[in-house]
Order: C-alpha cells, then sequence, then structure tokens
C-alpha cells in the first residue's frame, strides 16, 4: 500500500470531529476527539480556516464547518446519484461471481427491470430493460413485498394473484403465506428463488436467483438487486452468493445515505 501524508491524515480527525458532531465545538473539545493538544489542533483549525472548510464564530470562539465544506458536500451528493453507485454495485457483483445481476425498480406497473451485468455464462431466457417480475413468486417481488410501500406493493399483488384464476380462499391463503415470508426477508435482508420464476406461471429449473434491498437516504427502497446462478454449479456457494449479493446492496445503500453498514 502506498504511503500517504500523515499530515493530511491528523488534520481530517479534526474535520471529523466537527462533522460527527450536532453542533459547534470549542478548541479544547475537538482536540480531545481528534486526540492531539489544543495547541497542535489550532493550527491545522487555521489552515482549515483559510480554505473555508471550517469557520470560526467571533462572538462564542466554537469551531464549525464552513462553506466549502458544504459545497463539498453538496457535489459528492451530485455525483453520487442512487442509480450510478447501484449500477457500480451490480457490476461489481457480476465480477466477483461470474454470474447475471440484475437492477429493479418500481413503477405503476409493478416490479422493473432497470439494469443488468451479463454473466459469462448463457442464459436461456432474456431478462429484457423494462420487464416485469411476479410479486408473489420472485425473490425480487418478495424484496417489493417486504420493504416497499405497502399500499402499492401489496394492492398490486392481489391483482396478479386474482390474474392466475385462483378463488378468493386460495388468494387470502397465499396473501397469508406470502405476509409471513416477507416478516421473515425483513429480519434476513435477503431473498432467494429456486427454481427461478420468469413470469406468471413460468419456471427455470437449474437457475436460481438471491435479491437484496438498496434504500435510499430517506430509508426508502428504491432498487432490488438480484443474482441469478446456476444451481448445479452453485448450489455449494449458496451462503457465499447470499452474502456478496447482501454486501452490495448494503454498500449501494450505504453510498447513497441509506445508512446500511458497507460490509
Amino acid at each position: 500500500m502506498a504511503k500517504g501524508i500523515q499530515s493530511i491524515v491528523l488534520g481530517f480527525r479534526l474535520l471529523q470531529a466537527l462533522t460527527d458532531s450536532d453542533a459547534p465545538m470549542s478548541l479544547k473539545t475537538i482536540a480531545a476527539v481528534a486526540g492531539m493538544s489544543p495547541s497542535k489542533a489550532r493550527m491545522y483549525l487555521i489552515s482549515f480556516m483559510e480554505t473555508g472548510l471550517i469557520v470560526q464564530n467571533p462572538d462564542t470562539g466554537l469551531y464549525t464547518l464552513g462553506p466549502y465544506a458544504i459545497r463539498l458536500g453538496t457535489r459528492a451528493l451530485q455525483r453520487m446519484e442512487l442509480m450510478e453507485v447501484a449500477n457500480e454495485q451490480m457490476r461489481s457483483l457480476q465480477q466477483q461471481t461470474n454470474s447475471l445481476v440484475l437492477l429493479c425498480a418500481w413503477d405503476v406497473r409493478g416490479v422493473i427491470i432497470v439494469s443488468r451485468s451479463e454473466g459469462s455464462e448463457p442464459q436461456p431466457l432474456q431478462f429484457h430493460i423494462g420487464g416485469s417480475a411476479s410479486l408473489g413468486s420472485t425473490a425480487t417481488g418478495h424484496i417489493f413485498l417486504a420493504f416497499g410501500q405497502r399500499d402499492q406493493t401489496w394492492p398490486h399483488l392481489e391483482e396478479e394473484l386474482e390474474q392466475l384464476g385462483l378463488s378468493k380462499p386460495e388468494q387470502r391463503k397465499r396473501v397469508k403465506a406470502l405476509e409471513t415470508l416477507a416478516e421473515q426477508i425483513r429480519k434476513r435482508r435477503v431473498a432467494d428463488a429456486d427454481p427461478i420464476s420468469y413470469a406468471s406461471g413460468v419456471t427455470l429449473s437449474g437457475f436460481a436467483a438471491i435479491a437484496a434491498p438498496i434504500f435510499d437516504a430517506a430509508q426508502r427502497l428504491r432498487f432490488a438487486i438480484t443474482l441469478i446462478y446456476r444451481t448445479e454449479r452453485n448450489s455449494k456457494r449458496k451462503d457465499e452468493l447470499q452474502r456478496l449479493t447482501l454486501q452490495a446492496a448494503n454498500r449501494a445503500s450505504h453510498l447513497a445515505g441509506g445508512g446500511s453498514t458497507p460490509g
């Protein structure tokens, strides 16, 4: 690993202390949090004030983040659009697993594929951008039932079950089973399906799916990231594939400000 400039790393501790604080801070408090002497901390603070990263209230003497820190954060947010972040994690997951990875979102039609990253193995069916996914029978759909807006997803599920020709008692039984499953998924934060279901009534043997949620800064479900893999070649790796899929989703949420840990 390349050797960096230690003074920059030390100075960053001061910025981190101010960033993590909910209120302006005194020199003594900043120094204590950063783990350095007040005299040393003041030298860094003077330099940061010259750049606009930090400002000092002339009346109270307290320090807080300055206008350039706000500009820096704003620019970072502008460039870190959630779709871009999610796509980066999707591509990373594909490279780690060599499997097809889909990114799906919710719109008025239901669950829609909005992006994909192809694996090297040929797929017997094509997952087209703009294609839909079943709420009731796919891992992706189960993520939206578990974490999506209930007043949108569950009425759509009822329509889906009705279109399948199920009787009212069968529909109620299916909804109850899916409510139990959704509760389990909320605890595990990952869904799986084996075999996968491509469309209503169509299953694909030999392939399985793992899906996990991606949240925005307001903790709203924005995407589901879904891994499609061959069971005959990866049956022993299921736990590892689940871990990698959940890791990709958590990293995307974390980078978007959704609060999930990046690990």
